[in-house]
């Protein structure tokens, strides 16, 4: 892949393992983090279309006369600058659709045109049509979010694994990868799940294609208050999140990661975090920069 489709797909939030590895050997890969985390204290919010800016640099450069090498890693460099300039803003639109999106360790809290809020949790984003909202509300989900829906015509959240239904209510939506889970705490939420529909009520669950009456007690998802809350949950499962939270990434040595967690772990203090996850598992880590060693406390 070249240098400016990685750094293109990294400021869209869509670099798989593999990419997001070959995104941290990049020479510019430095540079560039320390860029993002400064302009991320602007809080100015122009509407950009990024792709249209990197597609313009790279085909004005190819044009002169220049080795393919020199252009694309003059172009990469200088579309890199631009768009990590542009990466501060958390909100575009093309062709109608306004989408709002969260980096690894960020979180947002959007407005709908009709007053609706959502909530995003790390690296989630949600997209609608402004212009045909007032007959059609409907959100496109990726990732986690929790909604607090104004009270009018159907809202429908829709998503990769499955659909939600409502009129006027608050509840929680998460996709990740297989994972589908929907929670209810207030009014009523139709659930569409594959050869599925369920019916919430506040305080129910819909997981892993199961519902499960009076999950929560709870008025609002525990990642709002910056903290995961876990119930027999695969390990990898939970460090997937903290990775999210954090902006980290974790290597296992010889750990199980199929094996269950039942816990929690704040947003707020890394080693607090860790600690949480490891002591009751028995594992041990170590830090090396942004990466987190994990290992059996007798492997060590």
């Amino acid at each position: 892949m070249e240098k400016s489709d990685l750094i293109k797909k990294w400021l869209n939030h869509d670099l798989n393992a593999q990419e997001h590895e070959a995104f941290k050997n990049l020479n510019d890969h430095d540079e560039l983090m320390k860029i993002n985390d400064s302009l991320k204290k602007f809080k100015v919010k122009p509407i950009i279309d990024r792709e249209k800016i990197l597609d313009s640099i790279i085909s004005q450069k190819k044009q002169k006369d220049k080795p393919i090498r020199k252009i694309i890693n003059f172009s990469a460099k200088v579309a890199a600058i631009l768009l990590v300039s542009l990466g501060i803003y958390k909100v575009f639109i093309k062709n109608d659709i306004t989408r709002i999106q969260t980096n690894y360790a960020d979180k947002t809290l959007a407005q709908l045109p009709d007053n609706s809020t959502v909530n995003l949790n790390a690296v989630s984003s949600i997209s609608f049509n402004k212009k045909t909202w007032k007959t059609k509300r409907e959100v496109t989900l990726k990732g986690e979010a929790f909604f607090k829906v104004a009270k009018g015509a159907t809202f429908d959240v829709i998503t990769d694994q499955g659909n939600v239904k409502v009129l006027g209510t608050e509840f929680n939506v998460k996709v990740r990868g297989e994972i589908f889970e929907v929670v209810c705490y207030e009014g009523l939420v139709s659930v569409f799940h594959k050869n599925k529909n369920v019916k919430l009520s506040p305080g129910d669950s819909f997981i892993a294609g199961n519902f499960i009456k009076n999950n929560t007690e709870k008025t609002e998802p525990s990642w709002i208050s910056n903290e995961s809350n876990f119930i027999s949950e695969p390990l990898i499962n939970v460090l997937k999140e903290l990775e999210r939270q954090y902006s980290i990434e974790i290597i296992t040595n010889a750990i199980n990661t199929k094996q269950l967690f039942t816990g929690k772990f704040v947003h707020n203090n890394l080693d607090l975090a860790l600690k949480a996850i490891t002591l009751p598992l028995h594992i041990k880590y170590t830090k090396s920069g942004s990466k987190i060693i994990l290992n059996i406390e007798n492997h060590l």
